[in-house]
């Protein structure tokens, strides 16, 4: 879970480059797979500031994610309860500059290129303390609205590190058109690979606005002291 965490931020942190460019619309799955290569899928639709995730596994019981950026909301669908629940995201975009690890984190562009699913992408690598992380970013798709750094999911996946993170890839990505990743893949200090995340599936196009609201019939109910997520 650890690792799969650490994969979600990092594709989420090239949302900090999304910010003034046309952000991806359509549906993306990603398969990941840790250390000892069991695989999970997680199906994305996207639609302009509004995120959909849903994790395939068995375990998940048809649940999924809703993230309202505009808003700063999210939403928990529960289909096997008919439930749902909608809570704020704490935190502002940007917010935690200046933190005294940034220095240790190192974004370069390595001008390796490869297609992954016939779009082109180019290689780059960021290293932090040891622990290197590859990623394959495509500018063919728009930007990739994911889960940190500038979104405000952000403190959830990666807290006061992930927003640091994101500023490095923020300079490096800041004059791009788009940046779309494809394929990542984390390494630990020793070269061992730690996680890989791939799309396995893209369909970009228009998504239904229904996609992002809670189905008719879903009773609507709140944790106590739930507080919000993020920050």
């Amino acid at each position: 879970m650890k690792a799969l965490t650490r994969a979600l931020a990092l594709l989420g942190l090239l949302t900090v480059s999304a910010l003034g460019a046309l952000a991806f619309e359509g549906r993306v799955s990603l398969g990941f797979s840790d250390s000892k290569g069991r695989e999970q899928v997680i199906d994305y639709a996207m639609k302009g500031a509004l995120v959909r995730l849903e994790p395939k596994m068995k375990e998940a019981g048809g649940a999924a994610m809703i993230m309202d950026a505009d808003k700063r909301e999210m939403t928990i669908l529960m289909p096997e309860q008919r439930m749902y629940m909608t809570m704020p995201l704490r935190g502002t975009p940007g917010e935690g500059k200046g933190t005294p690890d940034a220095k240790d984190v190192k974004v370069e562009k390595t001008g390796r290129t490869e297609k992954v699913l016939g779009y082109d992408c180019e290689e780059y690598v960021m290293s932090d303390r040891g622990q290197t992380t590859e990623m394959w970013i495509t500018e063919q798709l728009g930007s990739f609205m994911g889960l940190s750094g500038a979104n405000p999911m952000g403190g959830m996946m990666g807290g006061r590190k992930a927003k640091t993170e994101g500023r490095a890839w923020e300079q490096v990505l800041k004059d791009k058109k788009g940046a779309f990743p494809l394929r990542v893949v984390g390494h630990d200090a020793k070269g061992k690979e730690t996680f890989r995340l791939e799309a396995k599936k893209i369909e970009p196009g228009n998504v239904p606005d229904d996609l992002f609201t809670a189905p008719a019939g879903f009773q609507k109910f709140a944790m106590p002291n739930m507080g919000g997520f993020g920050g």
